[in-house]
This record gives C-alpha cells, structure tokens and sequence, in this order.
C-alpha cells in the first residue's frame, strides 16, 4: 500500500530506499525545502544586525520561528533559546551548574539515556564532585521506580531524563517523574529529541524547568535545536560573543536579560526558516493523525519480526522504533545487507552504551518509522532480512 504523505518528500520520490532510520534524522519535505531555497535566493541577512532588507527579513522569520517553536510547546516565546540540537541545549544546563553545585550535591540521570543526556552530566560530576546516580532500566525496558524518592531526596542537583528512549522506544511517565522531583524541589531537564515528532508535548502540563529538542527529528534541516527554559535567568550562556551584550568595555561586558543571550554568533538561519516551514508542515498534518499512522506500521513490523529468529528487544509499546538483535549475525553485517537491498537502517550502540548493556546486549538493529513509511517499506524490510539468512549462514 502506498503512502500519499511520501510524495511529500523529493528524496523518498526519487529514491528506491525503504527509508526505516527516521529516530536518527527525518527526510525533509519539499515545502520546507522550498522555504530554505527561497530564502536563500532572496537575500540572506543576519537577525539584529542591519537596517536594510535582508537583515529586516531574518529577524522577521527569526522572530516568528520562536513564536511558533512557544505555540509548540505551549509556553511563552521569552523562554525558547535557539541552539545548534538538542546536545548542546543539554550542555548548555550542565555547564551553566558548574558554579552552582558541589561534592555534597548529586545529579540523577537514567541508564536509558542517549549519551548526550549521560556524558555532560558525569563531566559535571567530575568537575564538581558531585556523585552521579543513575535510576536503571529493568528487563522488559522500563525505569526502575523504586528507589527515585530516595535518590531525589539525596540532596539531588537535577534530574535529567529521556522522554522516549531512542534504542528501545519506551515513553516514560513524564508527569510522574517530574512530579517526584517537584516534591524534593529538584530541578528537571527533559530530552525530548525522540517524542517531539510523534507526541503533543505541554511543557506547562509537564512543569518541567527544561526542554529540548533538535529540529532534523521534526523534518528541518539540521543544525538548529531549541531549550525550553522555566527560568531562564537559572542559566548562563554557554557560548559568549557577538549579539548578546548591552555594553562591552576593555575590561568587562553585561549580557542583556533578552532570551537571546544565549544566541552568541551568527544565527543559523537557513536551519531557523526549515524549523519554522516544519512547524507549519507538521502543524497542518497534525501531529496525532501521524501518530496514529506510525503506530500502526509498528505494530505491523512487531507481527512481522516476532516469528522469526531476530529478537525484538524494544519496548512493546513503543511508538515508532522497533530494535532488534541476533543470536546469529552482527547487527552491522546485518545492516550492511539491508542498504544493499535498498533498506535503510540503523545499527550499532545507537549512543546509548548503557541502556544496551543493561538488556544484555552489545549492540542491536534500529527500525524506526515516520510518516512517509508505508507497508511497501515493510515488505521491502522483510524481504531484505529473509536475505540476509540465506547471505550469511
């Protein structure tokens, strides 16, 4: 069965490729393509730094990209800080703690994490002495809860955390976390790389002080991400240069209290008109009719995989990633013949070494969907792992 939203995405219509690797970056839709191509061919200028047209425009879709990111997100567009992905919003948190917690504080983390949600917080501990502490995975690839009151109430810094794992696709109960960490007045930093694309998210619902996320996960071009931050005044710039003082002089500077403080540099604005096209892209096609598509897809895979000899390893209610493993053939041998059959897919740790290690495996092959797939891409997928028995036994 075909797909009418692929037609939507020139690489995928042009292409033979059963595109199944969207949780590590989404295929970009024309119209985005098209807004990023106009721009471009109109004037490129930088926000804040000219009176003339192209400057005027920028700052204009500058402007209106942070509106729109707030109306995303449900909050009020003088909390959302535009970075380069959802890496460096999450060190931007970490670094700006430096100076705020020492050896008698601790950080909690979760062995689910993406490394970029695991490696700034054991960097701070090690600046800092702070003790690190990591809640753990359970067999079935959901958080352990029991001891979470216990590690927040030891005297607990922040508590970051994956909203949806990105090897096994588990959602985790954001609002129960959140809340736990409210009651110890425990600060909370929320990865929301792999949910933005495939859930509404309420971060005033979520009460969360931080948020983030990379644009190429919602079909932007990459290179932009946002923080969402409660407070910003919490925080400091990671970055210091042009565009984000009131006064320099020889021996010191006063950073302006606008959000843009946090913007050093020139903007990336071709990444900053494709974020703001993929809003409206994602915004007109609604974001609950493709998770209702996705799911379906992934449902159809589990079904598909469960009577062979892969083990599905991901979680049974994930959303849009189906993770494999073989007792047979390495995940990247199993990978290389899958892009020779035209089928595209993740393999390796997937930046996740610990949540891996914690289900007992090395590594796994990724599956994951986005709203171009259809059951042409599936059988494509299963033909193609049929092969690689017959290739390599």
């Amino acid at each position: 069965m075909s797909n009418h939203w692929k037609n939507l995405f020139p690489a995928l219509t042009n292409s033979n490729i059963a595109y199944l690797d969207s949780a590590s970056s989404c295929q970009v839709p024309e119209v985005v393509i098209d807004a990023v191509s106009q721009y471009l061919r109109e004037g490129h200028g930088n926000p804040h730094r000219g009176m003339y047209s192209y400057s005027e425009n920028a700052e204009a879709i500058f402007n209106r990209c942070r509106e729109k990111v707030a109306n995303f997100l449900n909050c009020q567009s003088t909390k959302i800080a535009f970075t380069k992905g959802t890496t460096e919003s999450i060190n931007l948190v970490a670094n700006s703690l430096q100076n705020k917690i020492n050896s008698d504080d601790t950080i909690l983390v979760t062995q689910m994490e993406h490394h970029a949600n695991l490696l700034p917080w054991q960097r701070l501990s090690e600046q800092t002495g702070a003790r690190l502490n990591l809640l753990p995975v359970t067999q079935n690839g959901e958080l352990k809860l029991d001891n979470l009151d216990n590690f927040l109430a030891d005297n607990c810094a922040i508590f970051a955390f994956t909203h949806c794992s990105n090897v096994i696709g588990t959602s985790n109960p954001i609002n129960q976390l959140v809340s736990a960490a409210k009651k110890h007045h425990v600060a909370t930093l929320i990865d929301g790389a792999q949910a933005v694309a495939h859930n509404k998210v309420d971060v005033l619902d979520l009460d969360c002080d931080f948020y983030a996320f990379s644009g190429h996960k919602i079909y932007s071009p990459g290179g932009i991400g946002v923080l969402y931050s409660r407070q910003p005044d919490s925080i400091s710039p990671l970055l210091l240069g042009g565009g984000i003082v009131n006064r320099v002089t020889d021996s010191n500077y006063q950073l302006t209290d606008e959000i843009t403080r946090f913007e050093a540099g020139s903007i990336n604005m071709p990444g900053i008109v494709g974020l703001d096209a993929a809003l409206d892209f994602m915004t007109e096609l609604d974001i609950e009719k493709i998770a209702v598509h996705e799911i379906r897809l992934i449902d159809q895979i589990r079904k598909a995989i469960e009577p062979t000899d892969y083990k599905i390893i991901s979680h049974q209610k994930s959303k849009n990633i189906v993770s494999i493993a073989s007792a047979q053939f390495h995940s990247h041998d199993i990978a290389s013949i899958l892009a020779d059959e035209q089928v595209a897919i993740r393999a390796g740790h997937h930046c996740a070494q610990p949540c891996l290690s914690a289900l007992g495996f090395k590594h796994c092959v990724r599956i994951s969907v986005g709203l171009y797939n259809s059951e042409d891409d599936l059988n494509k997928l299963m033909e193609a792992l049929e092969k690689v028995r017959s290739y390599l036994k």
